[in-house]
């Protein structure tokens, strides 16, 4: 039998009074950094984390108009969005609210006897016109799968290779865990 673990942990959440007084509730959510090792990470966990915005009542700008935009100031990825200012990057995108993430890990790692499924996302929201980070919240999504029987621990090895062969050819690789993890980085923002 195999032992299972799964959570969904979140982290430190900071909520600034000036976020419920926003006026203007679009947010830019930009390339997120990608700490991982895998490439499509930060492209999939923008998109849970847009998604989660929009469920929470915030009006997200499309992605792709962020990125035509941003492109206009030499920004391609989120590693180099450190290089401008809150307010260069509003003034581009016409919103005050921005979203910053950074994928901090998205590992599926299949070694036979164990299967560990990680994903951690921390984002930040900060208002373009003051700097003032309004939001900022971590969240994880993960499943461990430990074997201890041979032959369970080699169907295990064969079934988890077709699980993330199926999972990456239809582009939701970590699926359940990608998700836990957007939602519990945006839990405590302020639903409008």
């Amino acid at each position: 039998l195999p032992l299972a673990s799964a959570c969904a942990g979140g982290g430190a959440y900071l909520v600034s009074p000036s976020l419920r007084a926003a006026a203007d509730l679009r947010v830019a959510v930009l390339p997120f950094d990608n700490q991982s090792t895998d490439i499509s990470a930060a492209e999939i966990m923008r998109a849970l984390a847009a998604e989660g915005f929009g469920k929470r009542g915030y009006q997200y700008l499309p992605l792709d108009e962020v990125d035509g935009k941003l492109s206009g100031l030499g920004i391609s990825e989120g590693g180099q969005l450190p290089g401008l200012r809150p307010a260069e990057i509003g003034r581009a995108l016409g919103a005050d609210l921005l979203c910053y993430g950074d994928v901090e890990d998205f590992t599926f790692q299949n070694l036979g006897f164990v299967v560990r499924k990680s994903v951690v996302l921390r984002v930040r929201m900060v208002s373009a016109s003051s700097g003032e980070t309004l939001y900022e919240g971590s969240g994880s999504g993960k499943d461990v799968k430990l074997y201890f029987n041979k032959d369970e621990a080699k169907a295990a090895f064969v079934e988890q290779l077709a699980v993330k062969l199926v999972q990456n050819l239809l582009k939701i690789p970590l699926k359940r865990e990608a998700e836990a993890a957007a939602w519990k980085a945006l839990d405590r923002l302020p639903r409008r």
